[in-house]
């Protein structure tokens, strides 16, 4: 009769859990941003199991490439969201697609642990996460305790079919994502795109106005542009392209926002800065794409860029579209009295390997 009542406790406890996997289900099914569903999973995780330490690791390529920027930024999501090679990811869960309990030797899988809990956790559950039978990422959950995840005591499947459902749940996030990605995104250099410099400009433009704040948008330009698509082909031209965005995105980020507007444009938007204050940007842009040319097969190709900015409280623009055109008219004044000047380095490269 004892071993009846041991397992029928034992029934009751596994659909009090399953239950408890199921409201966090519901929770996770409807969400349609990966920052939300990352929060949301690993707080409803920790409320319904009591798990002291729940995180993510994802993988920071493609399908999930385009999630770092936004995960990244998130805050709140630091120690629950972790970017890590699929290697690390392989060498914790071996080939199997089952969930792996460990309390032991947990020191050689650091990679996949964040940094703060290496030092506390005394035992880990790793469940793969999967989109079209790739791994794309891990679900873990770890304790102090060294018997929470003892793999000789415990078993895997409820936590097997939750990995399951998380998997599911991130493939649909990840596709809504993507097409709001797509749709925002300049496809070459990741850029935010015009539409979206407009949307944004028109916002903070009117919001600077009535606050009495300061609002600068600065053009860039890439110098002999053609030049270099026509010599070295339009592979170089994108390489170009890319090389400038990328150092855009590093001087501007927490700062502004960068986009790309057409061709060999960008234009750079800093809220509450000044016009001193972005055109110190600018300079520090140039400076460095002048300093380290672009490596393109056996050519160090030379990069240089002209510019010209605009601000609400030194130009008093009447709209968005204003502050634009006086940028714009800045950035070609700049190029045309440095005409003879600024392409030299680049017009003498490409004429010695033409």
């Amino acid at each position: 009769m004892q071993n009846i009542n041991e397992l029928i406790e034992n029934v009751r406890h596994n659909e009090q859990i399953a239950l408890k996997f199921f409201d966090i289900e519901r929770c996770i099914l409807s969400i349609g941003r990966c920052d939300q569903f990352v929060s949301t999973l690993t707080k409803e995780v920790q409320k319904q199991f009591n798990v002291p330490f729940v995180w993510v690791n994802l993988i920071s390529e493609p399908p999930l490439a385009h999630l770092v920027e936004t995960l990244e930024k998130t805050i709140g999501l630091r120690d629950r969201v972790l970017f890590t090679r699929r290697g690390a990811m392989i060498d914790a869960i071996g080939a199997g697609n089952k969930t792996v309990l460990m309390n032991q030797d947990i020191g050689q899988y650091w990679e996949i642990i964040p940094q703060s809990y290496r030092s506390i956790i005394g035992s880990v559950a790793i469940s793969p996460l999967t989109m079209d039978g790739e791994l794309v990422g891990l679900f873990c959950q770890a304790d102090q305790d060294v018997g929470r995840y003892d793999p000789t005591a415990k078993d895997t499947f409820l936590l097997d079919q939750l990995s399951i459902k998380i998997s599911i749940c991130l493939s649909n996030v990840t596709a809504r994502e993507k097409l709001e990605y797509l749709a925002t995104r300049d496809p070459l250099t990741g850029l935010l795109n015009r539409r979206q410099l407009e949307l944004m400009l028109e916002r903070e433009f009117t919001r600077c106005k009535s606050q009495n704040r300061d609002l600068t948008a600065v053009f860039v330009d890439c110098d002999a542009f053609k030049s270099i698509n026509d010599t070295l082909g339009h592979n170089c031209g994108d390489e170009v392209l890319e090389y400038i965005a990328k150092r855009l995105l590093k001087h501007v980020y927490k700062q502004g926002l960068a986009f790309r507007f057409a061709g060999d444009e960008f234009v750079f938007v800093m809220p509450g800065k000044s016009y001193e204050q972005a055109m110190e940007v600018a300079d520090s842009i140039h400076d460095y794409l002048h300093a380290n040319p672009l490596r393109y097969k056996s050519n160090l190709v030379p990069i240089t860029v002209s510019y010209g900015g605009a601000s609400v409280l030194s130009d008093s623009p009447t709209s968005y579209k204003h502050l634009l055109k006086i940028a714009d008219e800045r950035l070609y004044n700049y190029k045309n009295n440095r005409k003879r000047s600024v392409p030299t380095k680049v017009f003498k490269f490409l004429n010695k390997i033409r």
